[in-house]
């Protein structure tokens, strides 16, 4: 996409994934001089699942068909230390598989077409905020603005330059696209796989793109070392175990604490960089889209007066971390009593319909919480911080 032949602007955004995207395409389209850098060339692989949920696309507002592989209605469960499974569909969209490379890319343009400038090949070396401005070097330029923002993901630049995300809890995945026959595609139509029993506290996936499927696993950091002899397991429990796999990737995947600072004078964090991802499910790409448009009026606000962006701090602690709360104490839950989780599903259709509806964002994990009456308190006391707090990503 090539390199910006300006060096000021009001804002810069590092990262061009979907936090970094839509908060460019949000500054720009209210008329924000906005540059995105990107250290790699767009567009770019990005080891990820590639799950949309329905809810992110009500979010997002974008029409998305033209980079889906797949809408998913259905999950095959499996639970293999009872050698158990079961498969239960939906009448309506749950996922929308993409590549992220097609999908990041699409919200680019998106941005690029409201006038946000984009430059890739641009390695961040170095950040300084000072009470005057911000200023960025990369491996080609310096560029300079009001407010920096990070959206480079879990080893982002921008919070371990400003001593931001100390502490963070990090899990771990590695996810990989198998390429398998048309009749094991088939298979997989419309259905995602959850596989359950081969590793404490997580579950492997397995998504279906429209030529292949993405398989992944993810841990704590300290069951990092078993994560590829369970992946192996997953693909030897569904026969996927001779099949080429292509594109091998691990990533780190951080979750907040509460009350970690994600902001600091003149620069603010988002998505994966701020540890915004849900510690139950692993989704990080909603959470991505809803703290970028948190921070886009606030943003804005701060250009037009007195630039405070602790409002967006408190607008994430308020509008998000009770729901990453929430979600913790059901994976608390998950991580003791799996087989619950698989029998509760497999016998419940109701329950069944409120996972759906909490994909589709119809239901939220407060709602349910709500529906506890006084046994509301088990969640909070299950939501204490742990190293327990991470899946598969989405």
């Amino acid at each position: 996409m090539g390199n910006s032949k300006r060096n000021l602007y009001d804002v810069i955004i590092i990262g061009a994934g979907p936090a970094g995207a839509t908060l460019g395409y949000e500054l720009a389209s209210k008329g924000i001089d906005t540059l995105i850098l990107e250290k790699e060339r767009l567009p770019r692989y990005k080891p990820c699942a590639g799950g949309v949920t329905a809810k992110t696309l009500k979010l997002l507002d974008l029409d998305i068909s033209p980079v889906t592989r797949q809408v998913v209605y259905g999950a095959k469960v499996t639970y293999k230390k009872n050698n158990k499974e079961f498969t239960k569909w939906y009448d309506k969209p749950l996922v929308y598989m993409v590549m992220r490379d097609e999908f990041d890319h699409l919200l680019i343009q998106r941005a690029q077409e409201v006038n946000a400038v984009v430059a890739d090949n641009q390695r961040v070396c170095q950040v300084q905020v000072t009470p005057k401005g911000v200023e960025v070097l990369t491996t080609h330029d310096t560029f300079r603005a009001e407010i920096l923002v990070g959206a480079d993901g879990a080893n982002s630049v921008v919070a371990k330059s400003l001593g931001l995300m100390k502490g963070v809890e990090l899990g771990i995945g590695i996810e990989a696209e198998i390429l398998v026959p048309n009749e094991r595609l088939i298979k997989w139509d419309s259905l995602i796989g959850l596989d359950l029993g081969h590793i404490r506290g997580r579950y492997g996936w397995i998504f279906p793109k429209k030529d292949h499927l993405s398989i992944g696993i993810a841990g704590s950091l300290r069951q990092a070392k078993r994560l590829k002899p369970y992946y192996q397991r997953i693909l030897e429990s569904h026969d996927l175990g001779t099949y080429k796999i292509s594109k091998l990737r691990s990533h780190f995947l951080p979750v907040r604490k509460n009350g970690m600072a994600i902001e600091q004078g003149r620069s603010l964090l988002l998505g994966d960089a701020a540890g915004l991802v849900d510690p139950l499910t692993g989704e990080g790409i909603y959470y991505a889209i809803k703290s970028a448009q948190i921070a886009a009026p606030i943003i804005i606000q701060g250009l037009q007066g007195t630039i405070n962006l602790k409002d967006y701090q408190d607008a994430v602690d308020k509008e998000i971390m009770p729901e990453l709360k929430a979600s913790r104490a059901l994976l608390r839950l998950f991580t003791w009593f799996p087989w619950l989780y698989f029998n509760l599903v497999e016998g419940s259709d109701r329950l069944w319909r409120v996972c759906c509806r909490l994909l589709r964002g119809e239901e939220s994990y407060i709602s349910i919480k709500k529906r506890l009456g006084v046994l509301q308190f088990l969640f909070d006391l299950l939501s204490i911080s742990s190293s327990e707090v991470i899946n598969a990503k989405f």
